[in-house]
Parts: C-alpha cells; structure tokens; sequence
C-alpha cells in the first residue's frame, strides 16, 4: 500500500486513509474481506443449488407421468 512499503496498488485515498498501517492488521483486514466474499459466493450458489434442484424435481416428476402414460399404452396395445 503507498503507506506502507512505497508501491502504489491505485486504490482510492478514502481507502488508503482507512487501511490499517500494520501488515498484520491489514493482513487480518484482508482475510476478513475475503471470508465475506467467500460467505457471500457460498449464499449466492446455494441459492442457485435450490433452484436447480427444484428445476429437477419438476422433471423427474414430468418423468414419472410420462412413464406411466407410457406403461399404460403398452397395456392397452397388448390387451387390443
């Protein structure tokens, strides 16, 4: 950070200004920051992970009425 070590990362002062000076605490400040995103992407497939697996239940029952449509066809063509 341009504080610390001289290098310039082109963050915004405002964040500069609150980033701690300690490489520790901004170490411990970025592993924060990262087990939110981390939580968040998580929240975020779970999410997904639901609709999907709604989207499947909705399919395997179209399965299940369509094989037992079928089955019933079979019998009627080998009663016929």
């Amino acid at each position: 950070m341009s504080q610390g070590g001289g290098m310039d990362f082109n963050l915004a002062e405002e964040v500069l200004a609150v980033i701690p000076t300690d490489p520790y605490e901004q170490l411990d400040l970025a592993r924060k920051i990262t087990s939110m995103a981390i939580a968040s992407r998580v929240s975020k497939m779970e999410g997904e992970m639901g609709r999907m697996r709604a989207k499947m239940y909705e399919k395997d029952h179209i399965i299940f009425e369509l094989e037992d449509k079928l089955s019933t066809l079979q019998q009627l063509n080998q009663d016929a």
